[in-house]
């Protein structure tokens, strides 16, 4: 059995409907590289589990293995908040201006993407958008 099942459970991706607004934004903020290079992150994401077992794994692409890099949100991480983020390349290579984070739940193998937001707001936890990605994580009962 492939290492990404768990008690024969295949991982999968779940994306919330403010992930969802997010990356409408983005597409509509005419940012269209990163637009296109997040989503098609996220189709692959949907239907690859060896793709998905990465999202678990600290540093993950920081090498230049890959054309995105998992990193733990470290302040986040010390507060009880597992959440994570993906930095994805675009096709010329360099970093979208937007993270995708998101929360694993162990048990049930879900990694439920929570929101797009810009870098630079990613990890301000006084930030409106980011206290209320908060909120929804602690809505799933990860904490």
């Amino acid at each position: 059995m492939p290492s990404y099942t768990i008690l024969g459970i295949v991982p999968r991706l779940a994306i919330h409907r403010d992930a969802a607004d997010d990356l409408q934004s983005i597409k509509d903020l005419g940012e269209h590289a990163d637009h296109g290079a997040i989503l098609a992150f996220l189709q692959q994401a949907k239907s690859d589990p060896a793709l998905l077992e990465t999202l678990s794994e600290n540093w993950f692409g920081e090498d230049g293995s890959a054309d995105y890099t998992v990193r733990k949100i470290v302040s986040l991480h010390r507060r009880g908040k597992r959440l994570w983020r993906v930095k994805v390349l675009t096709l010329k290579g360099m970093a979208a201006g937007y993270r995708v984070l998101y929360a694993f739940d162990p048990g049930l193998q879900v990694f439920y993407v929570l929101g797009v937001p810009p870098r630079d707001i990613a990890y301000d936890q006084t930030h409106p958008r980011i206290q209320r990605l908060i909120a929804v994580y602690d809505s799933l009962g990860l904490s």
